[in-house]
């Protein structure tokens, strides 16, 4: 970036006083400066029409004040309200082992890692089994292709 020293190589340093009579000179090029005249008008002019207040904004909502029959319960929309969620009992065997081992082989893994150091060499073979084992059945239970049946429109109200 070029400063007031523009033409100065590093280390030239311009006293103080050349530099008092190169201001003078500059400012004395500029001659006086005035204002211009203020111009004589008439009357005043009409004042502008009042403009139309805003159009409200994003941030100019304010919530209607909740009455005592409002229920937090129901939901707004068709009283809909959200299905309990599938017991974990319900869900396969086999994933539910391959998910365990995946992340109770990672868990094992990470605490040798930061706890026990000078865990046996039988415990790391545990825990990198498990999740090898783990990843395996995730990927053999995964499905080989796609459905013919897949083309649908979404979800099913």
């Amino acid at each position: 970036m070029a400063g007031p020293t523009r033409g100065a190589a590093d280390g030239d340093h311009v006293p103080d006083d050349d530099l008092d009579a190169q201001w003078a000179e500059l400012t004395a090029r500029l001659g006086e400066l005035r204002l211009p005249p203020e111009e004589e008008s008439g009357p005043d002019p009409a004042p502008p029409p009042p403009a139309a207040p805003p159009a409200p904004g994003p941030r100019d909502y304010a919530p209607a004040a909740e009455t005592e029959d409002d229920d937090r319960a129901r939901d707004v929309v068709d009283g809909f309200s959200e299905p309990d969620p599938d017991p974990l009992s319900g869900s396969e065997p086999v994933l539910v082992v391959a998910w365990g081992g995946v992340l109770g082989g990672l868990a094992v893994m990470l605490l040798c890692v930061l706890l026990w150091r000078s865990a046996p060499g039988v415990v790391w073979l545990v825990a990198a089994g498990a999740l090898a084992v783990g990843v395996g059945l995730l990927l053999w239970r995964m499905p080989a292709r796609r459905d013919t049946d897949d083309y649908d429109d979404g979800a099913v109200v």
